[in-house]
């Protein structure tokens, strides 16, 4: 994302924002030292853990790792895209926002006109929700109001009409000012054997807003048996169909909800919505993808799937939590009885049946759909059951949970504890000998190599030790190797934060920013660092010969006694 803009042009712009007053308007922050110190915005505490650091403008809480740089502070707090915390950063220091430099297949753009994209997108929603009141939008407007829909609800969801004519929505904005090459970048018109036509026609609108309220395209639902049956703006500057979520604009303003309800379609999200269901949002007319669950981590630490409950739904709710899991995002499936959907089923049974519905763990999911297309009466479809679910409990982790499931599938098929552990790969002793789960470890759990990579990292950040007392290769972790490089080559750690898009690598990359307590002398602090550099190169030379000792002990007699005769013989020769 920050490759959009010159390095040069970020750095300036976080040196003239101070990080320590963007927070304080969040944050009651009180000073000791070069830290302010004050209670975390990210997590419940009562204990202040959460620092600003006035020198090198991290923060960082010691309790959930949250930190970085004021454009991240802003992008987490507010939830925003990068893009739109840079620009509300810009705004505030009086900064005038660069040109970004197009990337690969993008359309090259200026500012001016993709703030006109912005303009246009916005008049084309006003233009189709004042249609829908016309005769012209009555087959939508009665499509609505069969769904259950009343005029409130088609308002709060800014709904509309496309005209059915091939230009209406294109004749209304240029009226309005708008060049016609402009809004076929916007995706609004399309030009087919070199004439321009409206993109939608004939259909029942949903604007798609992004969380700062700008509308960023549509998706058209179209009437009778039209195909196809929705039809999205296609990718332009403003708009990626990967990169965004339906009712995100809602989503914003539910911070307490604790968790993200994901369905599959703009009705299922408006019909949740108009329910009383917070938190829906839906993918824009994609199966899901990483990008857009990275999205949802920034807005709660839970998602529930709610996809529909045939065939189709249940294989793309076992695709979806494959992905949530590659992003450390827990999820849940609710489960719709009957086949049915999100929208049919809170019609028939309220917010009270929804709130009912048993959501599942991605593991228990798993093994319910498991049984799919199994018979279970028989011997052989148990035995493949039970083979499906060893499988699947192999990539659990947890001690507690693997009980839990493993309890549950020995009642159900009623096989050997001991056989279903040793099918899974776990051997009894491993599944008893730790029945808690072990807490996050804290700075005194650290391994002697972990603590001294850490506290060489945060000495040389300091700028207690100077740079050439390090070299990279001194470092085993790969995460700490990269960020000693970087800050061996003279560079701030903050330009380095900001490059790194992943916010578990970021949260990585900041503990060990924030190692403490430092030495407050440099004296001090070079003493602990020659500590700290013997601490890693005799773990490196033991690994070394460990590896020598490996490498000997899988030699044969003869191999053994050639190596042994030739040292001797150097021996010899070094002696005569």
């Amino acid at each position: 994302m920050s490759g959009r803009l010159s390095d040069a042009w970020l750095e300036e712009l976080r040196s003239r924002v101070s990080l320590e007053e963007v927070v304080s308007e969040y944050v009651p922050l009180k000073q000791k030292g070069r830290r302010f110190w004050g209670c975390c915005p990210f997590h419940n505490e009562k204990t202040p853990s959460f620092s600003v650091d006035s020198e090198s403008q991290l923060y960082y809480c010691f309790g959930c790792h949250k930190g970085g740089t004021v454009i991240n502070f802003v992008m987490d707090l507010e939830r925003m895209e990068f893009m739109d915390a840079v620009r509300f950063l810009a705004e505030r220091a009086h900064m005038e926002l660069p040109e970004r430099t197009a990337q690969p297949g993008e359309a090259r753009v200026t500012r001016d006109e993709r703030e006109q994209m912005y303009e246009a997108n916005r008049l084309a929603a006003r233009y189709f929700h004042s249609l829908l009141w016309t005769d012209e939008g009555a087959d939508a407007l009665n499509y609505l109001y069969g769904r259950g829909l009343n005029d409130s609800d088609i308002r709060r969801f800014g709904l509309g009409a496309s005209p059915k004519g091939w230009d209406g929505l294109l004749r209304h904005l240029e009226d309005q000012g708008f060049e016609p090459g402009l809004l076929e970048k916007a995706g609004l018109v399309v030009r087919r054997e070199d004439r321009l036509y409206d993109m939608f026609r004939g259909r029942v609108m949903f604007p798609i807003i992004s969380a700062q309220g700008r509308v960023l395209g549509f998706g058209g639902r179209a009437m009778g048996e039209a195909q196809p049956k929705y039809l999205n703006t296609a990718e332009t500057p403003v708009f990626n169909k990967r990169l965004g979520l339906y009712a995100l604009n809602f989503a914003q303003k539910e911070r307490s909800v604790g968790r993200l309800v994901l369905v599959e379609g703009y009705m299922d999200t408006v019909s949740l919505r108009k329910h009383g269901v917070q938190g829906v949002v839906a993918t824009l007319g994609t199966a899901l993808t990483e990008e857009q669950a990275r999205l949802m981590k920034r807005y709660a630490p839970e998602v529930w799937i709610s996809y529909d409950g045939d065939a189709a739904g249940q294989k793309a709710a076992l695709r979806a939590l494959d992905i949530f899991d590659r992003q450390g995002i827990p999820a849940k499936v609710i489960d719709y009885p009957a086949g049915m959907d999100p929208d049919d089923f809170i019609k028939a049974r309220g917010l009270g049946g929804f709130e009912a519905l048993v959501k599942l763990d991605s593991t228990s999911y798993r093994m319910l759909r498991a049984k799919d297309d199994l018979d279970l009466a028989t011997q052989d479809g148990m035995t493949q059951y039970a083979l499906r679910c060893c499988a699947i409990l192999k990539q659990v982790k947890s001690p507690v949970e693997m009980e839990n499931h493993l309890r549950q599938l020995v009642n159900e098929t009623g096989y050997d504890r001991e056989i279903l552990l040793r099918q899974i790969g776990v051997s009894p002793a491993q599944s008893t000998g730790a029945v808690a789960r072990r807490p996050r470890r804290n700075q005194s759990e650290l391994t002697g190599v972990e603590k001294a990579e850490q506290e060489l990292i945060s000495m040389l950040a300091a700028g207690l030790i100077p740079a050439e007392l390090l070299k990279p290769e001194d470092f085993t972790n790969d995460d700490h190797q990269r960020l000693a490089e970087w800050l061996i080559a003279g560079n701030a750690a903050g330009a380095y934060i900001s490059g790194i898009e992943d916010d578990a690598e970021r949260a990585r990359a900041m503990r060990a920013l924030n190692f403490a307590p430092l030495p407050e002398e440099r004296e001090k602090a070079l003493e602990v660092a020659q500590e700290d550099l013997r601490t890693l190169r005799d773990t490196r030379r033991r690994q070394r010969q460990n590896e020598y000792k490996q490498k000997v002990d899988a030699l044969s007699q003869e191999e053994k006694l050639a190596i042994l005769r030739q040292i001797d013989a150097a021996n010899r020769e070094s002696e005569s």
